[in-house]
């Protein structure tokens, strides 16, 4: 039976729901990018006759005409690919356009945007005073900055937490990564250990059904989207020097691990990245740093100049 386009989206989204375990966030934006596909290359159209030189004009579309920058066009194409791969196992299709179709979004090359290390030091002392003064909304926060610094994750791995994936004894945590890969991972120092207990104890004097770890005052659970508003407002009252988002802190974290000299095995497993070579880009921001620091050492001059004196 012929399947329309609109009815091929609803299945794998249902698809992706049901068996792929994905965050509401990436859920999200899979229906935002094959709703944007469904208006270019037709909601009614039958998705056995799309054609390659149809995902052509589309990525060529969103390019040209459309402006969308190279990341979004990326994503989404990427998210069409799932469609079709999933098309194809379920044979509904017989065989996917993107089958041998070359079509490279070249993306610019960006280093990751980690924070200054002030920065960073003015939103641990804001966040550990508005701790100390305000409400338990404030402790969570500090908690959640500290838990990202020391651990690296990703702000969806944060707020999915349960209580149950803590073991208190170790401080570890187990994290439900991208791809439904499990790692876990461990607050060091006596400092995040201390606050852990501290958190642990507020949180238990809080009226909630929640399972989750990172509940508000009101017992309710922090989503991504809540978790990046506090962060953004506070990083306007500890005056950094620029927008912070949790990501950021994710970069600031293992660019401070491979700069203190951790492997970088080490700091792939901690930041659950399935590829090293994705990892490596953390070592292109440290080279930065040392190139900064030789500068301001500037060795060569200060011997020449101290022969002269």
């Amino acid at each position: 039976m012929p399947l329309s386009f609109r009815e091929a989206v609803e299945r794998f989204l249902d698809y992706c729901y049901i068996s792929k375990t994905l965050s509401h966030h990436t859920l999200r934006a899979y229906r935002i990018d094959l709703a944007h596909a469904m208006k270019r290359l037709g909601e009614t159209a039958q998705v056995e006759t799309t054609s390659r030189d149809a995902l052509r004009s589309y990525i060529g579309h969103m390019l040209r005409e459309e402006g969308f920058a190279e990341t979004t066009v990326k994503r989404r194409v990427a998210t069409l690919k799932q469609l079709f791969k999933w098309l194809e196992r379920e044979e509904l299709v017989e065989i996917s356009p993107f089958h041998r179709l070359d079509v490279t979004v070249r993306l610019p090359h960006r280093l990751p945007r980690a924070l200054p290390t002030e920065d960073m030091r003015k939103l641990l002392v804001r966040s550990s005073w508005e701790m100390e003064t305000g409400d338990f909304a404030a402790l969570t926060l500090h908690f959640a900055i500290v838990i990202m610094f020391v651990s690296g994750l990703r702000v969806g791995e944060l707020t999915s937490l349960r209580v149950d994936d803590l073991s208190v004894g170790t401080a570890g945590l187990l994290v439900h990564g991208k791809g439904n890969r499990e790692r876990h991972v461990f607050l060091s120092g006596k400092d995040a250990k201390a606050l852990l207990k501290v958190y642990l104890k507020r949180r238990g004097e809080i009226n909630s059904t929640s399972d989750r770890l990172l509940i508000g005052a009101k017992g309710v659970a922090w989503s991504p989207q809540h978790l990046r508003r506090h962060l953004g407002a506070l990083a306007k009252r500890a005056n950094t020097s620029r927008p912070v988002t949790p990501h950021m802190i994710r970069h600031t974290a293992a660019t401070q691990l491979i700069e203190a000299g951790v492997d970088i095995r080490f700091v792939q497993k901690l930041l659950g990245h399935a590829s090293i070579a994705t990892t490596q880009i953390y070592t292109q921001v440290s080279d930065n740093s040392l190139r900064s620091t030789l500068e301001k050492a500037n060795t060569l001059e200060r011997v020449v100049n101290g022969r002269r004196q």
